[in-house]
């Protein structure tokens, strides 16, 4: 019996493949997608109010907001049609946030701390977890700066901007690592959400990776751990509380990150695979940091695993279990657990604080109720209030010591 022969295809692949055909197809697509999600520039739209939120966020009566109103001059909300509810902007609601918090206010000369969220691997919903806490942490009337330290961008593309396509090398921390610049002020900038600055990232950041070696390699008693620590230094002062997002690596990036930090988060899964990544990632952390100089003294003011993307399976219980055994009391008690909300919103290049309903079903025939937006919002409502209460504790401690 005769077989035909099937024709070769030469399926091979040169890096100019690579980048003339593969990454320029799939940017073209990326932007495609995003033209088709975001509308032009700044694309991105903070979410608006209502009394009852804004009560229920500056913890009092809704019907005391008419009193206060008056007795602080606070904005009274936009109506946007008969009979509907008043609305409130952003910037309003930071106002009204302002004007009643209660919570410990950071004092001049005081510093702002620094939180990494780092895990190894990726898909653990790291990016999301951090964009999330910055944007929460701002609705405790914080003046937050997120730094994204990843090559892929992630968090600058749930900011409002594409990497590669709108950010350049020089407006990355590149700049500082290559010894350019002394501090990283040349490299913020304003995002669609009041109070919430960027340090973007682009592809070009994976340089870092190869120009932190050369400077070792010219100057034994070069620093490199520190690069980010000194040059975050002077911003300090101007915010209240940065957040960095980590690559999915021990890197050269990730190790200065967790070395300027004040405090660290392992968003993790409980799945068998990202538990045993989980205790490598210590292990190796410990024994990198405990080689640099004057490593005992570093102290972190919390270190926490904040488990995401938890199925309800019995396996997966099982893998808590472990987590819980393994950290103990570093384990925070609220989870997030894995949501197609969740995965709708990463769709749309936005967190759940970005949007208060999304469609749960890809056929948009299902829509989230307002219990599922709270399930899914509550742990990251929990976690913020707990870094922003660590970090509360730190600042009335320090303010105490020079009073």
């Amino acid at each position: 019996m005769l077989i035909s022969k099937v024709p070769e295809i030469d399926q091979s692949v040169s890096i100019a493949d690579i980048r003339d055909d593969i990454a320029a197809r799939a940017l073209h697509m990326l932007e495609l997608v995003r033209a088709t999600m975001l509308e032009p520039y700044p694309r991105k739209h903070p979410p608006t109010f209502t009394a009852a939120n804004i009560a229920a966020m500056c913890g009092f009566d809704k019907q005391r907001m008419k009193y206060l109103t008056t007795k602080h001059g606070l904005p009274t909300g936009t109506q946007t049609g008969a009979g509907r509810a008043k609305l409130f902007s952003l910037e309003e609601t930071l106002t009204w946030i302002k004007a009643t918090t209660n919570r410990v206010q950071r004092r001049t000369g005081i510093r702002g701390r620094v939180t990494a969220f780092a895990n190894f691997k990726g898909g653990v919903a790291k990016t999301s977890t951090s964009v999330s806490v910055a944007q929460k942490l701002t609705l405790f009337g914080r003046k937050v700066l997120l730094i994204d330290g990843d090559p892929q961008g992630s968090a600058t593309q749930l900011c409002g901007y594409a990497p590669d396509a709108e950010i350049a090398d020089v407006d990355t921390l590149l700049p500082l690592i290559y010894g350019d610049e002394s501090d990283l002020r040349y490299a913020v900038r304003q995002t669609y959400w009041k109070n919430l600055d960027l340090i973007p990232a682009c592809n070009a950041l994976q340089d870092a990776e190869y120009a932190i070696p050369s400077h070792i390699l010219a100057d034994t008693r070069f620093e490199f751990w520190n690069i980010i620590k000194y040059g975050l230094a002077p911003l300090l002062d101007e915010y209240d509380v940065v957040i960095i997002d980590t690559p999915p690596a021990l890197s050269y990036l990730t190790t200065n990150v967790l070395m300027a930090a004040d405090a660290i988060i392992m968003p993790l899964p409980p799945e068998a695979l990202d538990f045993a990544s989980s205790t490598q990632f210590w292990q190796m952390f410990a024994e990198v940091a405990g080689r640099l100089p004057h490593a005992e003294d570093k102290r972190y003011d919390f270190v926490n695993i904040f488990m995401t993307k938890v199925r309800p399976f019995e396996a997966s219980k099982g893998v808590q279990g472990w987590i819980r055994k393994a950290y103990g009391d570093r384990v925070f008690p609220l989870h997030v657990p894995d949501s197609k909300v969740q995965h709708a919103a990463l769709g749309a290049l936005s967190t759940v604080y970005d949007q208060k309903r999304l469609d749960v079903d890809s056929d948009g025939e299902t829509r989230m109720t307002g219990e599922q937006y709270e399930r899914l919002k509550a742990p990251l409502d929990a976690l913020s209030e707990f870094i922003d209460d660590q970090f509360c504790r730190v600042w009335s401690t320090e303010m105490e010591a020079t009073a």
